[in-house]
């Protein structure tokens, strides 16, 4: 089982590096259509902006001797401007859009819905109300009903051959280039006056349970006043033939009970695979089979170990034979051994020439070995311990002659000295 949990896992981890990978291609490639779009864009926009100042000065020199521009794709649209200039094609990041949406509450809360009255702050329109018709979340954009209104440019291949070629149309303005438009009552006065609202934050956020959706509300800082939302129009729903009856939908056709399960047990294998490397929960049939089969590969393994050659049972053996013998020990003869080839050693190095001879210490082997420390020696045993060593009479050597030897001289013993 716990290999399955490993299979499942190393699924789970190589999937999310193949969606990660694949997110990263085409946010690269989104990335690439938006920067040529746009640069398409700007490129349409100096392109008309030098031929409306290239048409002005003809106009300006010439007269009525300006050349004719209201012709082929320009007939009855002189003057308006393209379908690409009619919405930025950049998509704007997070930190733009809440630098844009900065006195509403920022992008993701926004405190504007579509129905709200708003003036414009900038623009030919300035100081205008109009309500809002659309929003655009991505580019904080919105559309106002009747306001920033200018003619679009319609190819032919975009439009009928009855259809105008221009069309008048609300053009999208950021949201940082309108203001909140509510009317206030006055406490002092009592009068209720329409008032432009230029910052706007959250009140208390919570969560519908039915919905799922956020709900809050919108306060004006520093009068505490809360400015409620616009009502949404009802939906009118228009009754068809093909719709399914309110009622056949209440309507109870399974009442599960505790005696069989609410679904087939089959049912999970036809949602997902039975053999799937992402399922965590298998039959105990399937577990048993996997569970066999890493078994015979165990023992497979194991199988190949005991096969052996001759050489290797050779070493086998020895190894075998090392370890019943165990750690060697030294014995007492051993380390007399050891000792004797010591001192021989050292009795050789001694007598060579330019080294002085160590006195000795006059203790054995035994003595040596233990760890108690040496008797101390007193002056008499010294005395008797030399008195008892024999004299060792040193050998003459070939080379030596009889001429060649000194003479022996008795030793003459000093006279007392004189008393006083």
């Amino acid at each position: 089982m716990q290999k399955i949990l490993r299979r499942v896992a190393t699924a789970e981890r190589v999937v999310a590096k193949r969606t990660k990978a694949k997110d990263l291609k085409w946010f690269k490639k989104d990335k690439k259509e938006s920067w040529t779009t746009q640069k398409q864009q700007l490129d349409v926009v100096r392109e008309e902006f030098k031929s409306a100042k290239m048409a002005v000065k003809e106009d300006w020199e010439l007269g009525p001797l300006a050349p004719r521009l209201n012709y082929g794709g320009y007939a009855g649209a002189r003057g308006t401007i393209s379908e690409t200039r009619y919405a930025s094609a950049a998509k704007l990041t997070l930190t733009m859009r809440n630098r844009r949406c900065q006195w509403a509450g920022g992008a993701y809360n926004l405190n504007i819905v579509v129905g709200d009255r708003v003036v414009l702050i900038d623009g030919p329109d300035k100081g205008r109300i109009g309500k809002i018709m659309r929003i655009d979340h991505e580019k904080a954009e919105v559309e106002v009903q009747g306001l920033n209104k200018s003619n679009i440019r319609i190819a032919a291949t975009l439009r009928a051959e009855t259809d105008p070629p221009l069309v008048n149309m609300e053009i999208p303005i950021p949201i940082s280039s309108i203001r909140l438009v509510h009317p206030i009552s006055d406490p002092a006065t009592g009068l209720t006056k329409d008032v432009i609202i230029n910052q706007l934050v959250h009140g208390s956020i919570t969560r519908d349970r039915m919905t799922g959706e956020k709900v809050w509300s919108r306060i004006v800082p520093g009068l505490n006043v809360e400015i409620p939302w616009p009502k949404k129009p009802e939906p009118d729903y228009k009754d068809n033939k093909c719709d399914t009856m309110r009622i056949d939908v209440e309507l109870k056709t399974f009442v599960p009970t505790l005696i069989s399960p609410p679904m087939p047990v089959s049912l999970i294998d036809e949602l997902r695979h039975k053999y799937s490397r992402f399922r965590t929960r298998h039959d105990p049939e399937y577990i048993a089979r996997l569970e066999a089969e890493d078994q015979a590969k165990e023992d497979r393994k194991k199988l190949m170990d005991s096969m052996r050659t001759p050489l290797q049972e050779l070493h086998r053996a020895e190894r075998e034979k090392k370890k019943k013998k165990g750690k060697p020990r030294l014995t007492l003869e051993m380390l007399e051994k050891i000792g004797e080839v010591m001192a021989k050693n050292l009795e050789m190095t001694r007598n060579s020439p330019g080294i002085p001879e160590a006195p000795s210490s006059g203790l054995s082997l035994e003595e040596v070995l233990t760890d108690e420390p040496p008797p101390e020696i007193t002056a008499s045993e010294t005395t008797a311990s030399e008195a008892a060593v024999p004299e060792v009479a040193v050998p003459e050597t070939p080379s030596e002659t009889p001429s060649e030897t000194p003479s022996e001289t008795p030793s003459e013993t000093p006279p007392p000295p004189p008393s006083t």
